[in-house]
């Protein structure tokens, strides 16, 4: 009894070690305009912005990805989207996948890259 309890203990811990690790992974990258993170930008999605602007909270709420212009969630952002999903001019790649860069991760540097020397 004493293996088992052990057992089914260990497959526990192994699962939330997991889950922690596939939560981290998923927070480094966005679609760009799939605010309630179904893989997909859809009508829903500018509907939640609107929510969210009219102060009713919705249950899910990205709020990197609905920010499609960078300059702040905003009807603006609504307009985009829409204008995404009827096939208009997209300048801000809504749709696509935005991968956020390791902060831990150093660096390559360039190892010709000369110094900044001010001028005097």
């Amino acid at each position: 009894m004493k293996k088992i309890c052990a057992i089914i203990l260990a497959v526990i811990c192994l699962l939330s070690v997991m889950g922690v690790a596939l939560s981290v992974s998923a927070a480094s990258s966005y679609i760009r305009g799939d605010v309630d993170g179904n893989g997909e930008v859809e009508i829903i999605d500018a509907t939640l912005i609107q929510r969210k602007l009219g102060f009713l909270e919705p249950a899910v709420f990205d709020e990197r990805a609905a920010d499609v212009d960078g300059d702040g969630v905003d009807i603006k952002d609504v307009t985009w989207i829409q204008r995404h999903l009827a096939g208009s001019e997209d300048p801000y790649h809504i749709g696509e996948t935005v991968t956020i860069p390791d902060p831990t991760t150093p660096k390559a540097t360039d190892p010709y890259e000369l110094p900044f020397i001010p001028k005097k």
